[in-house]
């Protein structure tokens, strides 16, 4: 098996996190509070398999935590931005929908909600959401990644090579012309040793 180009953590988290995110978005509006509860089980499955599947592939736990922080990160922001418009668009309903609850709850207490009191309410909660689904995807990833990186086979790991060991090149180098057998050296080239001085 060949390791297939691309990087796994990126492919995989822009795949899961995209059907995961347009699967939470139909569920929170179809199903309410049941939707959600399902969106949990369905988000802490699909985040480990993506981490799996991204570190089967490279044999690194790290790169199934990325892929769960992609996948995380991805998921939560699709919803996020889906209940921000619904939001906006219904705002007056909401508003008046919160100023009920709070005179319930409050008694005795004048809350006056605004619809920039709202918005910034709604705008924390979604902040919230979003960290918190991408530091549980991060766990979450963490452990898909722990089991999917003993699952590479051994042939698609790249190898690399150790230092190769480089013979020394055989000498006399090759090309070299020895000098010849008998060698005498000529008359120029001899040059007698100086006198001895006796003294």
């Amino acid at each position: 098996m060949q390791p297939r180009s691309g990087n796994p953590a990126l492919q995989n988290g822009l795949l899961f996190g995209l059907i995961l995110g347009v699967v939470e978005t139909a569920l929170i509006f179809l199903l309410g509070f049941v939707g959600f509860v399902l969106n949990v089980i369905l988000f802490l499955f699909l985040v480990g398999f993506a981490g799996y599947r991204a570190s089967s592939r490279t044999g690194r736990t790290g790169t199934g935590v990325l892929t769960g922080f992609l996948t995380g990160l991805i998921s939560s922001v699709i919803p996020s931005v889906v209940l921000l418009i619904f939001s906006l668009g219904n705002i007056d309903a909401l508003r008046q929908q919160l100023q009920q609850s709070a005179n319930n709850l409050n008694q005795g207490i004048a809350i006056d909600y605004t619809n920039n009191v709202v918005i910034a309410l709604v705008l924390l909660f979604l902040v919230i959401l979003v960290v918190g689904a991408c530091l549980l995807a991060l766990g979450v990833g963490a452990i898909g990644g722990a089991i999917g990186k003993g699952r590479v086979p051994v042939s698609s790991i790249p190898q690399y090579p150790g230092p190769m060991y480089m013979p020394p090149p055989p000498y006399p180098p090759q090309g070299y012309a020895p000098p010849p057998q008998e060698y005498i050296p000529s008359q120029q080239e001899y040059m007698p040793p100086p006198p001895r001085d006796n003294n």
